[in-house]
């Protein structure tokens, strides 16, 4: 059987308004991960647009635990947990249309945000014994130029550029330069050049970034 989604303009648009006015609702008898599982497979089945549907379905679930306060930034990477269980994503949601078989969906759901959230607690506390480390190293081989300010600069983004430095009041564009040769010369940086640009990955973080 091929899912066939709703068409035509009128019919789309009062359908993604319903699934507005319940996403907006405030029912206390749901709890809100249960919620989040009926609103996903509403989006999805709904299918609004020619292309990126999934995309769009996981941003709202982001911004859909962030309106319930269950996380204070949209830090959990959903897209990888469905990439490694595609199967079973689209199987569930097939099963949902076809049987009603609403358990096994919600149960997708639920195990996703179990096993992100603690992916992504796991990584925060990587990053942060990188950055105790890392910080170690360097005010031990750079002392003069270390400080906390300049650590937060370096894991502020996977990467750093001259004025990422100097915005930070830490010295002019020549001093920033320098500090980052320095850091690359050591090791803990590596430099590559993006057009005209030249950037100093944090690679050591970037491993832990890419890490399923």
């Amino acid at each position: 059987m091929i899912y066939t989604p709703p068409e035509g303009e009128n019919i789309i648009r009062d359908k993604l308004q319903a699934l507005e006015s319940f996403i907006n609702q405030e029912d206390y008898q749901i709890d809100p991960l249960i919620k989040l599982a009926l609103i996903h497979y509403q989006f999805e089945a709904i299918h609004p647009f020619f292309d990126g549907n999934g995309r769009t379905g996981r941003i709202i679930l982001l911004l859909y635990l962030k309106i319930c306060g269950l996380i204070d930034l949209p830090a959990l990477y959903l897209s990888s947990y469905i990439l490694q269980n595609k199967n079973e994503y689209y199987t569930s949601l097939r099963n949902v249309t076809e049987n009603n078989d609403w358990e096994s969906w919600i149960l997708y759901i639920l195990d996703m945000i179990e096993v992100v959230s603690e992916n992504g607690r796991n990584r925060i506390q990587k990053i942060e014994q990188l950055m105790t480390k890392m910080g170690g190293e360097i005010k031990d081989t750079l002392p003069k130029i270390y400080s906390k300010d300049l650590m937060e600069v370096l894991f502020r983004f996977p990467y750093v550029k001259r004025n990422f430095i100097e915005s930070a009041g830490l010295g002019n564009i020549k001093t920033s330069g320098a500090y980052l040769r320095s850091l690359e010369a050591k090791g803990f940086l590596k430099s590559i050049n993006v057009g005209k640009e030249k950037l100093y990955l944090n690679h050591k973080l970037m491993d832990i970034l890419k890490e399923n």
